[in-house]
């Protein structure tokens, strides 16, 4: 089947959350926010300086990661997902309630049933630790400006950079770009769709990279990721094909500064459901190159 894929400005942020997100924290994203809090746990530090790229108009890892870092910024192609995390980040009373999330990651840091205090606490300091919000483009070899080239301690990106092109050689010079972005050294979580040639938001489709686990560990190696701390985790979703792709792939590690091709351990786990954000552009949008400052 040849799929159709709609233009970006007809993204809807309330309608993806609307539909995602909003009823309860669904198998794929307890999946991603446990993946990423078992990493932070294990890494037992404070990081001084993280980003959340593609954040796409949620809050959850922003939330999950909040504990661990004492400065954040959040990243997107859209300015109108960007505005829904501003709206939260304010403390709109309007805006999108994401604390059933909240609490969902504070039971993954191992602690009995949250009470209401204890995640308004956690929200609370998720909205302490916010920097800045930015437009980007991770097209550009300097995703964020020359200014912010090996500028950070921490990266989180979830289901971004594999959905901004069809194209299996974009994506892995986006991931090249962004990667820039961390410091050396630096700490990584990221998630990606497998075998996602477009995904379905409601009634319309968007692009996906077509990649298979063996193309996210080369990738990653690509970018530097340390082959010594590099854990991958392969999530089966034969019965989400119908949304176009049929697994997801996460990762955690460190960088080294050098380009590796070293095998690395990996396991494989079943889950029920993944969604990415509309994060980037595909290769016929070029966003601004403006950067948002709200905090």
């Amino acid at each position: 089947m040849s799929l159709k894929f709609a233009a970006w400005k007809s993204w809807e942020p309330a309608e993806y959350f609307r539909e995602y997100f909003s009823q309860q924290v669904e198998p794929d994203e307890q999946a991603g926010i446990r993946f990423q809090v078992e990493f932070l746990q294990r890494a037992g530090r404070e990081f001084p300086r993280a980003l959340d790229y593609g954040c796409g108009p949620t809050l959850m890892r922003a939330i999950a990661v909040s504990r661990y870092v004492a400065a954040l910024d959040m990243a997107d192609r859209l300015a109108g997902n960007l505005q829904r995390v501003r709206r939260w980040a304010s403390g709109d009373p309007e805006a999108d309630d994401w604390s059933r999330f909240t609490e969902y990651a504070l039971r993954c840091e191992g602690g009995s049933e949250p009470t209401r205090e204890e995640v308004l606490a956690r929200e609370l300091r998720t909205r302490g630790v916010l920097s800045e919000l930015l437009l980007t483009d991770a097209r550009d070899r300097n995703p964020l400006g020359p200014s912010r080239v090996a500028g950070y301690d921490l990266l989180i990106s979830s289901f971004c950079v594999d959905c901004l092109s069809k194209s299996k050689a974009v994506w892995r010079r986006c991931m090249r770009n962004v990667f820039g972005l961390l410091k050396p050294g630096g700490s990584f979580v990221v998630q990606a769709l497998r075998s996602c040639k477009g995904y379905r938001v409601g009634t319309q489709w968007f692009p996906g990279a077509n990649i298979q686990s063996s193309d996210f560990e080369s990738a990653l190696l690509e970018c530097g990721a340390d082959p010594a701390t590099l854990e991958l985790s392969e999530f089966d979703l034969p019965s989400h094909a119908d949304q176009g792709y049929e697994g997801i792939l996460m990762a955690s590690g460190q960088t080294n500064g050098r380009r590796a091709r070293v095998p690395s351990r990996s396991r494989t786990l079943e889950a029920t459901a993944a969604r990415p954000h509309a994060s980037v552009a595909t290769d016929g949008d070029t966003p601004s190159a403006q950067l948002s400052r709200s905090f």
